[in-house]
């Protein structure tokens, strides 16, 4: 059994504000950022650890937070696999790829709720610069969803995903089969009440373990064909040059809309639309 695990870091127990997640030469220093690194290995090696006694004989841990170089390979149980670094697919990199082989299930860890909502922690979709919300098929869908859409794609169904109780409740709309485990309540965008460390990181493991033992009931994200996705973005110049890519139109002020044949296409074309987006500069 081969498992796949994308660990994103606003979902983590402890973190309830964006300084904790990113720094930078005129923003937040180092020091909670550092103690999120931290707390972001010690959620992954909760999962590997019970993917393993579960029965895993390989588990592959994708580093999906801000620069994706934030996980430290020597943090991470040694039996693992690290995928670190600047990546085209993201936070499905290593899906899909010639080579790399099918998984059974994977498991999205510290992840968070799509943009704009009431009370998530952090909560965004890929950019909260640039993306207000992203629909397909006329759906909300969250970074859990879409990455959700590309993983389908290539039979492997989502098994688990772990954040706030906000995130829970969105993926309980779009991934229903999908184990959710809550490690803090949402109480604002910068605000949460959260169980400790080592409560979560129990949690996370008891829950891969429930999540595993069910694999046959688990099933696959599939949009129905031809998906439409449609991104509102924050400002009208966003959507200008995010309408550049051959195909997209332009739906609204704020808005681009593209069709895709497939869940993979649907995502790559979200994917190019964020960035072309980001191009602009705003």
């Amino acid at each position: 059994m081969r498992i796949y695990i994308s660990v994103d870091m606003e979902g983590l127990a402890g973190v309830a504000h964006p300084h904790q997640v990113t720094f930078g030469p005129n923003g937040p220093d180092r020091a909670d950022y550092d103690r999120s690194r931290a707390l972001m290995a010690g959620e992954a090696n909760a999962a590997i650890a019970a993917a393993f006694d579960a029965g895993a004989d390989e588990v592959v841990v994708n580093d999906s937070h801000w620069s994706m170089r934030n996980l430290r390979a020597e943090d991470l149980d040694p039996r693992a696999r690290l995928i670190v670094g600047d990546k085209p697919l993201s936070m499905t990199q290593g899906i899909g790829e010639a080579g790399d082989g099918a998984f059974d299930a994977a498991c999205f860890i510290g992840y968070h709720a799509g943009a704009g909502h009431p009370t998530g922690v952090i909560a965004h979709t890929y950019s909260s610069a640039t993306i207000m919300e992203v629909r397909v098929n006329g759906v909300p869908h969250n970074e859990a969803g879409l990455n959700a859409m590309r993983v389908g794609h290539h039979g492997v169904p989502v098994a688990l995903v772990a954040g706030d109780d906000a995130l829970a409740g969105e993926v309980e709309l779009l991934l229903p089969w999908a184990e959710r485990v809550v490690v803090k309540r949402a109480l604002g965008y910068s605000l949460a009440e959260s169980l400790s460390p080592e409560a979560a990181r129990q949690a996370i493991g008891e829950g891969v373990q429930r999540a595993l033992d069910r694999l046959d009931e688990l099933r696959l994200l599939e949009p129905a064909l031809p998906a439409v996705v449609e991104v509102d973005f924050r400002f009208p110049a966003h959507a200008a040059f995010a309408a550049v890519l051959p195909g997209a139109e332009r739906s609204g002020p704020r808005s681009v809309r593209i069709e895709a044949e497939d869940g993979e296409a649907a995502f790559r074309r979200f994917l190019a639309l964020h960035r072309m987006a980001a191009a602009s500069g705003l």
